[in-house]
């Protein structure tokens, strides 16, 4: 028989960063009660803490079922399907968190989190600000009213309610976090480096740090910098504008080609700044084990396709081969949906659909170096390296619009 203060020993220990062995004790209370709805949600957090979002979605699901009036559970629940990438339904939990508990200021924060990724900067603003109402002293959500104020050009408000927050704890690690995004997106790459250092050196495995770091790393370069700051410049744009941009420029370039040589960067660094400067960052120690998994298997994934096709290129250059120059623009072609394919946190929908876009490159590839070498006066190697180029086509338009 467990004693009736568990709860408060499991949060102890999630807050101690020991959740394997807050796992362990909840193991136990579920074993002795396996309808304890506040039991299966800590287990849901337990879980979350260890990046083992699946596991953690069937507990908090399993929460809300036993005590729909439990406002905790929703917030798990919400948490989970942030973490899983589902936005819609992180957002309905949530919002039900809060009809059920409108003054708890954690989840206007997970709600303001939810519009701050979705670039509704202005609302995302406004549940930070919400959830201040209740707890003027609530670091998280001063955090991301700086992250919103300096997104909405605010950057002294920023800086003030960092201050605020960092003067209420200074050891929270969300807190550093937010300042060294907030300065990495104001142009401060060598600050927030450091705030991100504060932040892991806080808590070793702050996702929400490490990524920090990661951009902050690549920062460094001046390139990357421009593109950030390009970036952060037109994600205050909404959604219809920004396609109105950059198709503008597309056809902006076709009456001016003087204007190519800036524009082809642009085009460049948006499909491939990621995996090729993650893959810079491999060549560093320190960035090396800055990166997650998924990105390093993105930028070797984009090296050693890129490598092929480069090489594909050369030997049908020098050895005037043909048929190898189909190869290589097949896997030049594939390069684009495969680093869709290997994006960390992509929609698993959109994953699938850009895998099944490089396999078919690849093949199509494959066949138009085939025919070019058995039959290299057939039409159908043409109508072949035609079709590659449509669904080439299909693809970067129909990502370039979503």
């Amino acid at each position: 028989m467990e004693q009736p203060n568990w709860p408060d020993r499991i949060l102890l220990l999630l807050r101690q960063g020991r959740a394997v062995q807050a796992e362990q004790e909840l193991h136990r209370v579920l074993h002795d009660d396996p309808n304890d709805a506040h039991a299966h949600a800590l287990m849901a957090l337990a879980l979350l803490e260890q990046t083992r979002a699946e596991e953690a979605l069937t507990h908090a699901q399993t929460s809300v079922g036993l005590s729909p009036e439990h406002d905790f559970a929703y917030y798990l629940l919400s948490l989970t399907h942030q973490r899983l990438q589902h936005p819609a339904e992180a957002r309905e939990a949530i919002e039900q968190a809060l009809s059920l508990d409108p003054t708890d200021p954690n989840y206007h924060h997970t709600l303001g989190i939810l519009r701050f990724t979705q670039g509704q900067w202005a609302a995302a603003l406004r549940a930070a600000e919400m959830g201040l109402a209740y707890d003027p002293e609530h670091v998280d959500c001063l955090g991301l009213r700086a992250r919103c104020l300096a997104r909405l050009g605010r950057s002294d408000d920023a800086a003030s309610s960092l201050s605020q927050a960092l003067h209420y704890d200074p050891d929270d690690a969300g807190t550093h976090a937010d300042a060294g995004w907030v300065a990495l997106e104001t142009g401060k790459h060598k600050e927030a480096l450091e705030h991100f250092r504060n932040a892991l050196r806080l808590a070793p495995t702050s996702e929400y740090a490490r990524s920090g770091l990661v951009e902050a790393l690549k920062a460094r370069y001046w390139l990357y910098r421009a593109f950030l700051r390009f970036t952060v410049w037109s994600e205050n744009l909404n959604g219809v504008t920004r396609r109105v941009l950059f198709v503008g420029l597309y056809i902006l370039v076709r009456f001016v080609p003087l204007l190519l040589p800036l524009y082809l960067p642009l085009v460049f660094m948006s499909w491939f700044a990621d995996p090729l400067f993650n893959g810079l960052l491999l060549l560093n120690p320190y960035g090396r084990h800055a990166l997650s998994p998924e990105q390093r298997r993105q930028a070797l994934g984009f090296g050693v396709v890129l490598v092929a096709a480069t090489a594909a290129f050369t030997v049908s250059a020098l050895a005037h081969q043909a048929w190898l120059g189909a190869i290589g623009l097949g896997l030049l072609a594939a390069i684009f949906p495969l680093m869709v394919t290997l994006r960390p946190r992509a929609p698993k929908r959109t994953q699938r659909w850009a895998m099944a876009a490089t396999v078919a490159l690849v093949l199509l590839g494959l066949l138009g170096g085939g025919l070019q070498l058995v039959a290299p006066d057939s039409q159908a190697h043409t109508g072949v390296m035609g079709l590659l180029f449509i669904i080439w086509l299909l693809f970067i338009w129909t990502m370039a619009l979503s």
